[in-house]
């Protein structure tokens, strides 16, 4: 019988939830749409709860996920979704824990790692396994792809808003969980006594000066004056105004210096980012993560704004790594403030940086401290490789068993082991013929949603040996074995 709150599947429609029914008529929610469908047209899933017997969102919102995540590969991104992201990655577990490794001996041996990799070799996905990781084991992520138009190194005032923009936080034992910049203002006020005694916020003109200001005004998100004035602390410097005239209508009468924006100051936002790793410290969270991809922008610059961005890699890289006494001091055009020498006390936060190969990465043993500043000694690159065949074959597996589960009727075929053995093998097969050097992992994972998607996509039923036939065809052509004209 159909009901409201029962989950269902539609042979066209997929999986949904029973909002109403009117006699022959149900409205389902389907995947966010509400639909109008015939009643005769629904079947009972299977695998739902009675109702009542446990929340009733919990079978939905994990199918609703998992389509997500289909839909991820077969677009070839990223799945964005953290808790599944381990679990959907090739090699997955053993990457995980080396990341978790890692983390773990940070801030006495310090952590930068470079991503090396061509175009589809995964950068972006182990970044993301990175970013998954990190908030599990409790620290906060910060991440940024580089963009001359928007983060630009160069510019590294532009970094740094990107940044505090991408913070993330991980959920706290008591379930509450910071949702960004703002939610960390208010942890600090909330915390004011802890945090005005680190050194290094009593070093930072802005921070300190920004905070003391941020403590005379109400917190409230729904007043657009004072988020513009939080905004101003992470690097929206035009709001400099803003919590000047809000702080000194409160009756705060110390002036606030304006956040630079010259040329080669990539010394004060590494400061600042330094200082957020402190302050998150001590509010309880392990540390800061910071997560940059798409580094090799770089390489098009012209040669001054090459320099500038190189200059603020270096540091982000000393503030990353152990300190390194034989190096010169970076560049610095603002010494309008005593700061620190912060990039000689580290190690500080965390760095994990991808990088796409290209000429100046080709001889990384005879060069490695030229290719990129990040790189201070052969440990920290992790030169990426296609996945070996039988890891492949059992992610493939693995795959195809959640989408015969997950992705309603049509793909019911995928429920038996045996085609699942089938279709990964003829994936493993191609896959092992194709050069090694001309594996794009992205392609190859959206072969596997290729699959389900050829289920998905007709209005009939299609056999075991059609849906083989039409596999192992895409694959040949992925593998370069034949042209897509060809006969």
């Amino acid at each position: 019988m159909i009901e409201v709150g029962l989950e269902v599947d539609h042979l066209v429609f997929g999986i949904g939830k029973v909002v109403s029914v009117l006699g022959d008529v149900a409205t389902v929610e389907f995947f966010g749409e509400e639909l109008d469908v015939e009643v005769r047209d629904l079947r009972p899933r299977l695998n739902h709860p009675d109702p009542g017997s446990q929340p009733q969102q919990s079978q939905p919102v994990s199918d609703q996920a998992f389509r997500k995540v289909f839909e991820a590969v077969n677009l070839g991104v990223v799945p964005t979704d953290p808790e599944r992201l381990v679990n959907l990655t090739i090699g997955g577990e053993e990457l995980a824990e080396e990341i978790s490794h890692l983390l773990d001996r940070a801030p006495e041996s310090g952590l930068c790692r470079v991503y090396m990799g061509y175009y589809g070799s995964g950068k972006s996905h182990h970044l993301r396994v990175v970013k998954s990781v990190a908030l599990r084991d409790g620290w906060v992520t910060a991440s940024v792809e580089l963009d001359p138009k928007a983060a630009d190194p160069a510019k590294p005032s532009t970094v740094y808003q990107a940044l505090t923009s991408g913070l993330e936080f991980p959920t706290r034992t008591d379930g509450s969980r910071s949702l960004d910049f703002f939610d960390l203002v208010k942890e600090i006020r909330d915390n004011w006594t802890t945090i005005r005694g680190l050194s290094y916020v009593r070093r930072s003109p802005w921070f300190s000066q920004g905070l003391k200001a941020l403590l005379y005004l109400s917190h409230r998100r729904d007043d657009s004056d004072y988020v513009s004035a939080v905004n101003w602390l992470a690097g929206q410097m035009k709001q400099i105004r803003t919590i000047r005239s809000l702080s000194w209508q409160a009756g705060y009468r110390e002036k606030i210096p304006t956040l630079p924006q010259v040329k080669d100051t990539g010394i004060v936002y590494a400061y600042n980012l330094v200082v957020l790793h402190d302050i998150v410290k001590s509010l309880g969270y392990k540390g800061l993560v910071i997560i940059i991809d798409e580094a090799e922008h770089v390489r098009t610059y012209s040669f001054n704004r090459y320099a500038r961005a190189n200059n603020f890699f270096d540091v982000l890289a000393r503030c990353a790594h152990r300190p390194r006494y034989n190096l010169d001091n970076p560049d610095d055009d603002y010494e309008h403030f005593d700061l620190p020498r912060f990039w000689r006390e580290g190690p500080h936060f965390a760095l994990f940086v991808g990088l796409t190969e290209g000429e100046d990465t080709r001889y990384l043993r005879r060069k490695v401290g030229e290719i990129s500043v990040f790189i201070h000694d052969k440990s920290d690159v992790v030169l990426l490789s296609s996945a070996n065949d039988a890891d492949y074959e059992k992610w493939v597996l693995d795959f195809l068993k959640e989408c015969g589960e997950r992705l309603g009727p049509k793909v019911q075929i995928l429920v038996d082991p045996d085609v699942r053995t089938r279709i990964a093998g003829i994936l493993r097969t191609r896959f092992g013929e194709a050069p090694v050097d001309e594996r794009i992992l992205r392609n190859w994972t959206k072969l596997a949603g290729f699959c389900p998607a050829v289920l998905l996509s007709h209005t009939r039923e299609v056999g075991i040996d059609e849906l083989a036939k039409s596999v192992d065809e895409a694959a040949r052509q992925v593998a370069g074995e034949v042209l897509p004209w060809d006969e």
